[in-house]
């Protein structure tokens, strides 16, 4: 007895490639590794911060300012850091004033992340006299693992 196999309608065609697709796509999904999907991978705005976890915002101590003399046109150069604790990720960090001082002497020259610490560095050039130590800070965002 001989089996007469029938042309497939363009609707099964269509049907079959959908099905393989959609089970094709999750053998894709579960042979990515742990940590193998990148800010670059996700759409704007489509992870919440309160779907990522808790955050901890972490305040450097008095930062390093060695500037003898306040507003005599000298800039020197001033620093600090703020790390997160052991288990938490740097997300990102900056620096904010806390005191009455004058911005206009003190200028952000180099800032961004010390990987090897999960730290945020923050480098100015400073003409307050010392008194940066007192009304600056650098912050660091931590995620809490």
């Amino acid at each position: 007895m001989k089996i007469k196999l029938r042309r497939p309608s363009p609707a099964m065609v269509v049907a079959l490639l959908a099905l393989f697709l959609a089970v094709g796509g999750n053998v894709v999904a579960y042979g990515l590794g742990r940590n193998s999907v990148h800010s670059r991978d996700i759409a704007p705005r489509a992870v919440k911060a309160s779907e990522l976890g808790h955050f901890k915002l972490r305040r450097s101590g008095p930062i390093l300012d060695p500037d003898p003399t306040a507003h005599d046109g000298i800039y020197t150069g001033a620093g600090g850091r703020a790390k997160c604790k052991r288990g938490e990720r740097l997300i990102t960090g900056g620096s904010e004033q806390t005191g009455e001082a004058g911005t206009p002497y003190m200028r952000v020259v180099d800032e961004g992340p010390v990987p090897a610490e999960e730290a945020w560095r923050v480098r100015w050039a400073s003409d307050m006299g010392g008194a940066a130590a007192e009304d600056f800070v650098v912050v660091a965002l931590c995620l809490m693992r």
